[in-house]
């Protein structure tokens, strides 16, 4: 067993032995547990609407939060992706989901008759 891991262990059992049942941690200094704070997304939220080519990093510098927060607030949070150096909602409008089913179903009637060879010529790509 690792030194240090038994010295924890001997203190915590003399602790109950004590009697000082207690578990809880007390309290400590520092920041937050989290810099996922409702302030903290609303203000990244404005300024990357502000600037849709700011960096993770000019984020964490201006806001003092690491940039893996900022990352997570940015992707999970808000949904956005960076796309050509630019910030962008994830979800597609209304508009766009509409548009995007017209497609298919042109290209559908379009193909409908033709050998299902000519399918393989179609070149699609993502938003990158």
């Amino acid at each position: 067993m690792d030194c240090h891991f038994r010295s924890t262990v001997e203190r915590w059992a003399a602790r109950f032995r004590s009697g000082d049942a207690d578990v809880t941690d007390l309290p400590r200094s520092g920041g937050p547990v989290s810099a996922t704070t409702s302030e903290n997304i609303a203000l990244i939220e404005s300024m990357v609407m502000e600037d849709k080519c700011i960096t993770v990093n000019q984020l964490g510098q201006s806001m003092e939060i690491s940039s893996g927060a900022i990352h997570t607030i940015l992707t999970t949070e808000l949904g956005y992706r960076s796309i050509c150096g630019k910030w962008v909602p994830h979800k597609l409008s209304e508009n766009q989901r509409l548009a995007r089913l017209n497609i298919v179903k042109k290209l559908l009637e379009t193909y409908e008759n033709c050998d299902s060879r000519r399918l393989t010529e179609i070149i699609t790509g993502d938003e990158t």
